[in-house]
């Protein structure tokens, strides 16, 4: 993409140019081109978006915050309406840079896993837990092409996803978010407990229904047997006859 753009004099063409230029990792130069097409042509919504991406990717989250909210004044309605969300992030990795352990004590979401329900609130925004789900998927699918693990921001938003996963969808899909969150440097000693606890969530939902089963087929027997010994319930013709 890179080599058959480079050179290219229209605007759209050198906009293009700059996402390549991300993909290989020359994020200031992508930062310089962008500025240069925004003096040229000021208030297109496409390029603060990627003037908000490039900065991001060359560590200015503050510059990069301003852009994203730059391109969400311009076009609230672009990504689907969910760059609110790439602003939250990049206010959390904003916050991580004044304090190391942030992420200790705080989420993206800042969600409490016991008060996720069908309507969940973020800050201003009121999203169902499904709409969230798309919310997330759709920046992490963004976001996954260009950072690689470790990368602190992303294991908490995987955190939150999963938590979200694990009240509206299945606690199968939860875990595998929670090792996902590991592996992007998310505490392991916080999620392995919670795998514990989703296994034996999942052990007994299995089990539920055999056990539910062999309660009913003892409390039949007991009251077979209890008939029987009254000689309401018979076994054979001469218990018939006897009673």
């Amino acid at each position: 993409m890179e080599a058959s753009l480079r050179g290219a004099s229209g605007f759209n063409d050198r906009s293009d140019y700059s996402v390549a230029l991300m993909y290989l990792g020359r994020n200031d130069e992508a930062v310089e081109l962008l500025q240069q097409l925004e003096k040229e042509k000021p208030g297109q919504y496409f390029i603060a978006a990627n003037l908000g991406t490039a900065y991001e990717l060359s560590w200015q989250n503050e510059e990069a915050l301003r852009w994203i909210n730059e391109g969400i004044r311009r076009n609230p309605n672009s990504h689907e309406s969910t760059e609110w969300l790439h602003a939250r992030i990049l206010e959390a990795k904003i916050a991580q840079q004044k304090n190391p352990d942030h992420f200790k004590k705080h989420s993206v979401l800042e969600l409490d896993p016991d008060a996720i329900g069908k309507v969940i609130t973020i800050g201003q925004v009121k999203l169902s837990a499904e709409e969230l789900v798309d919310t997330i998927e759709y920046q992490l699918a963004e976001r996954l092409e260009f950072v690689k693990p470790p990368d602190p921001a992303v294991a908490s938003l995987l955190f939150d996803y999963a938590a979200i996963e694990a009240r509206t969808v299945t606690l199968e899909s939860a875990e595998k978010i929670l090792q996902m969150a590991v592996e992007y440097g998310y505490p392991t000693e916080k999620v392995v407990p919670l795998l514990k606890l989703y296994d034996q969530r999942i052990a007994w939902r299995k089990a539920k229904p055999y056990l539910i089963g062999v309660v009913i087929l003892s409390a039949v027997a007991l009251l077979l047997r209890s008939l029987y010994k009254r000689g309401i319930f018979v076994l054979s013709g001469k218990g018939l006859r006897r009673n």
